[in-house]
């Protein structure tokens, strides 16, 4: 209690300092505003079209981010009835790392949203893709994608002259992108004095915009094509405090908080509205300067006051600036359904009630935190409720990570953290609820297990990665998860995977890469040599632990299962390297996923070992990064794969590891003689 008591003071303010403190400026998330599935026809999985289109997109995701300007576009079979072109354009302030990832993630909606549609456009923030079954490369028709996507909130007072500011803002940066920029971009600011009101109750003084064509326009034909965006824009987005509009050959977006990197290359500020009160402040005023003949002999308190009134101002707009950026950055980073525009905090009543007082029929399952019971909130939420075992002697410091981390987390494939109580001796964590829990609980149940076709498990390793590289390169901060595993990736009612628990995350600065600890904590059978037996951390630790995932998935064993089925091999990796190095991969699949008629691929079966061996070789070094894996996932020609080298932890029969490595020989089988090892 006493711990407690000690602990609660500084845990809630290092929660809300996390969300004051600004982040690095190429640390936003990356986040999918809009897709279109347009065509009338559509095409079947397995086709000459469905390869055409894998054929474009990969070479798309290769070349974009190599490129100067970020623009590539690709086809493939021209001149047959199945032929396809493509175009990827990423925005001018992405790096390369940004637009590869960005990129990386456009099949996720070109094969699940879109899933058969021939002709399919996708617009993340940062980059956009599209590919058809005409060949659109050869007339620039901004019209045959276009979509206007307004803000929900609104400009209270003034909307008509908020809207002059937005368009003088766009013909600003048109002129900009079309006649000063190759990159055909630019970003800038419109500054008000004076201000809007709007339904946020927030005062809106800032204006935000970024305008882009694709690259290879001319500058005439760019300037005409932003100039007819912004000719629609009172009628789109009338009165609204932001704005979108995506399409393909060129696009334009404003808002009222800073969502692009790097400094504006337009400033403008705005003429004070008629009527308006507000005015510069005026410079200090004292007294009328005495005669020439008395000058000698004025008082020297004169310019003690003089320096006064400086410093008081300079005080005032000191705070006055450090109160607009904190509600910049709130603003920035923060949305509407963010856990921080309500309340963290939640009421012990309201989840004992929820949770019918934590009642045994509400258990969820029992992990290394403590017991997770579904409950349903006032509102008709569903809810997991976490719920740290009162005899555990990591909780609290688990309870900090979950709290630091997951907080500012946002991605479709990690579980969302909804808030925390803390009271007494109970201290619990609240989760978005997912009906069909984790993953561990069909994969390796003998009659769930069916219900994980191919396509399913394929979308299960996807969207991990996915997860994994937001993690690693596209969140605000940069985390190691330190305890992938089956147990903790949670599947949501279509399947989709969520990562979870996050207790034993490790947070990194952007620019360390690695780091040693003595205190060694995860999983057996899911840690990467380097860090079981020496303590290092990096983000290969993680991309390990998705090639064993990845394996499990692939052969429904668990990485600890004894199997005698090949010569000399007693666990999982034994198993799949022996089938490797004899030349029988596909052996090693699922018994259960064997003529299920749902899409079973020899091709994506061959990927996934293949690179799930890569990702388990014992030297970090050579383990691809989680952007890697996902440009691999999406490539139909696996001959370009380099050839992975023996696991680590492959063991014959007797215990005895058949590694190179002599460092790892040396480990004891029991691995008690691990400084500080805690394994759950």
């Amino acid at each position: 209690m006493a711990a407690l008591v000690v602990l609660w003071p500084t845990l809630l303010p290092l929660v809300l300092l996390a969300n004051l403190l600004p982040l690095p400026r190429h640390g936003r998330a990356l986040e999918l505003m809009n897709w279109s599935c347009n065509n009338g026809s559509s095409y079947a999985a397995n086709t000459t079209y469905h390869s055409n289109v894998r054929a474009v997109l990969t070479p798309l995701s290769a070349i974009t981010p190599n490129s100067t300007a970020r623009f590539a576009t690709a086809s493939a079979g021209r001149g047959g009835a199945d032929a396809v072109w493509g175009l990827a354009l990423c925005r001018g302030d992405t790096d390369r790392a940004g637009c590869a990832s960005c990129l990386a993630a456009v099949p996720a909606v070109a094969f699940g949203d879109c899933r058969g549609d021939r002709d399919v456009a996708v617009f993340y923030d940062r980059c956009l893709a599209r590919f058809s079954y005409a060949d659109f490369t050869a007339r620039p028709d901004n019209t045959e994608v276009l979509i206007g996507s307004p803000s929900e909130n609104r400009v209270t007072v003034d909307a008509g002259r908020f809207d002059a500011l937005v368009a003088r803002l766009a013909g600003a940066l048109a002129d900009w992108a079309a006649y000063n920029s190759t990159w055909r971009y630019a970003a800038g600011v419109m500054a008000s004095g004076d201000g809007f009101t709007s339904t946020t109750e927030d005062m809106v003084h800032n204006i935000y915009g970024v305008v882009q064509c694709t690259p290879d326009q001319a500058a005439a034909a760019c300037r005409a094509c932003l100039e007819a965006l912004r000719v629609d824009m009172p009628k789109v987005f009338a009165g609204r405090i932001g704005g979108r509009f995506d399409a393909v050959w060129c696009n334009l977006r404003y808002e009222t908080f800073l969502f692009y990197d790097g400094d504006p290359t337009v400033r403008l500020a705005a003429s004070p509205s008629p009527g308006s009160s507000s005015s510069p402040l005026p410079s200090p005023s004292l007294s009328p300067p005495p005669l020439e003949g008395k000058r000698r002999n004025r008082p020297k308190n004169v310019a003690i006051v003089v320096v006064s009134v400086l410093a008081s101002l300079v005080v005032l707009l000191s705070l006055l600036s450090f109160y607009l950026w904190r509600k910049l950055q709130a603003k920035q980073y923060t949305d509407e359904n963010d856990i921080y525009s309500g309340s963290l905090l939640f009421d012990l009543a309201t989840l004992r009630k929820a949770t019918a007082s934590f009642a045994e029929h509400n258990k969820l399952g029992h992990g290394g935190f403590g017991a997770v019971y579904k409950g349903f909130l006032p509102d008709g939420r569903e809810i997991a409720v976490k719920r740290l075992d009162k005899t555990s002697g990591q909780g609290l410091e688990q309870l900090r990570n979950e709290l630091l981390f997951v907080a500012k987390l946002r991605h479709n494939n990690l579980a969302k953290l909804l808030g925390v109580c803390i009271k007494g001796e109970e201290k619990l964590l609240i989760y978005e609820y997912l009906p069909n829990r984790s993953l561990d609980t069909f994969l390796f149940d003998p009659e769930k297990r069916g219900q994980l076709n191919w396509e399913t498990r394929y979308q299960i390793i996807h969207g991990i990665a996915r997860g994994l590289l937001y993690l690693h390169e596209d969140s605000q901060i940069k985390i190691i998860h330190r305890d992938l595993k089956a147990s903790n990736v949670l599947l949501d009612a279509n399947m989709n995977p969520k990562i979870s628990d996050f207790g034993l995350a490790r947070l990194f600065d952007g620019t360390k890469t690695a780091s040693i600890t003595n205190h060694v904590v995860g999983t057996l059978g899911y840690m990467a040599p380097e860090y079981a037996v020496l303590g290092h951390v990096s983000i290969k630790l993680d991309v390990y632990s998705f090639g064993i995932l990845v394996l499990e998935i692939v052969t429904g064993r668990r990485n600890t299962d004894v199997s005698g089925e090949v010569e000399e091999s007693n666990n999982l990796l034994s198993y799949v390297w022996d089938h490797w190095v004899k030349g029988t991969p596909l052996e090693i699949t699922d018994a259960s996923l064997l003529g299920d008629g749902h899409g079973l691929s020899d091709m994506e079966l061959l990927k996934c070992v293949h690179f799930g061996l890569l990702c388990v070789q014992e030297n970090p070094v050579d383990r691809p990064t989680m952007l890697d894996i996902l440009v691999m996932l999406h490539d139909v020609d696996t001959n370009s794969f380099v050839a992975p080298s023996k696991p680590a932890f492959t063991f014959a029969h007797g215990g005895n590891t058949t590694s190179s490595s002599q460092g790892v020989a040396a480990l004891s089988t029991n691995e008690v003689s691990i400084s500080e090892f805690v394994p759950r």
